[in-house]
């Protein structure tokens, strides 16, 4: 009996640790200001090549919004890599300034 526990408590704390290491990779999320799309078709652009790229887990272009919402893998790819790739489009992502105090 005992040693049944002991095989169940090292099964258990076995699969925690693998929970661990896989859970590890976090989502964020960012919204980019996208100047110089004229029409749906311009979206539909940008969001094709930024779906395309690794890290990238969901996105949504707005041509009437002018701006592009990412979901990513922050272990994978950075805000300023999804800009570049925006950019590399032929539009134009702009960065926010943060507001002064």
């Amino acid at each position: 009996m005992r040693k049944r526990n002991i095989v169940g408590l090292f099964t258990l704390a076995l699969i925690m640790s693998f929970g661990v290491v896989i859970g590890s990779a976090r989502s964020a999320t960012v919204t980019i200001r996208v100047e110089g799309m004229n029409c749906g078709g311009c979206a539909s652009s940008v969001e094709k090549k930024l779906k395309a790229t690794e890290g990238v887990e969901e996105v949504r272009v707005s041509f009437p919004k002018k701006e592009a919402w990412v979901k990513y893998n922050d272990q994978k790819i950075s805000v300023a890599r999804l800009r570049e790739v925006i950019n590399s489009t032929g539009f134009k992502a702009v960065e926010e300034k943060p507001d002064s105090e």
